[in-house]
């Protein structure tokens, strides 16, 4: 049994609106001003933070909307709106815990090498960063986004005066509260992180059929 979960981006010109099927949604207002809801009577998405829609979705408005979803997977990506996209090996009708969040690098930081208790997607908002997550390596620029199983372990690397990116991550409800960094050693355990978070939302869900 398995679920989609992707990183999304929707684009609406003046006065546009957009409906979509039931998911689990993390809403991130990149520009303009955008209203989302069930309905008609959509709320306005704030600035700075991120949001959880569960169910259908309507957004109106004109601007840039960064998304996460977590979905049944029974259809495929819709290519016009589908950043990245990937399975989970999950039971779509057990609850799961969706945690948002951001995640701040100063000038020169590297993180310890480590892993995480969970599978997450992180998008760049700003800066640019050389990843090494298991055997890749790979340099990230801003829009660009990024899939980590938690299992590899990842090394982070600022190559920017400051650079920050958006988290999105599907766990085990028993997580709620508690972090999911891994150090993938003692030595590792002992070295400072280096980067600044900012948690946006952390709630368990059902996904919608």
């Amino acid at each position: 049994m398995t679920i989609a979960f992707a990183a999304t981006e929707d684009v609406l010109a003046a006065e546009a609106t957009l409906t979509l099927p039931p998911a689990a949604r993390v809403l991130y207002l990149r520009s303009g001003q955008v209203s989302a809801g069930e309905g008609r009577d959509g709320r306005p998405l704030p600035r700075e933070e991120a949001v959880l829609c569960v169910g259908p979705l309507r957004l109106s408005g004109a601007g840039v909307v960064w998304g996460y979803e977590a979905a049944r997977a029974l259809d495929p990506p819709d290519p016009r709106r589908t950043v990245l996209r990937v399975t989970l090996p999950r039971d779509p009708d057990a609850p799961l815990l969706l945690r948002a969040d951001r995640v701040d690098f100063p000038a020169g930081a590297v993180t310890p090498r480590h892993g995480h208790a969970g599978p997450g997607i992180r998008r760049l908002l700003a800066g640019r960063l050389f990843a090494e997550i298991g055997d890749a390596h790979r340099r990230i620029d801003p829009g660009e986004a990024w899939f980590e199983s938690g299992a590899e372990p990842v090394v982070g690397r600022n190559l920017a005066s400051a650079s920050a990116f958006l988290r999105c991550m599907v766990l085990d409800p028993d997580l709620a509260g508690r972090p999911t960094f891994r150090p993938a050693s003692p030595e590792d355990a002992t070295k400072p992180r280096a980067v600044a978070y900012r948690l946006f939302l952390e709630t368990i869900v059902t996904l919608p059929r």
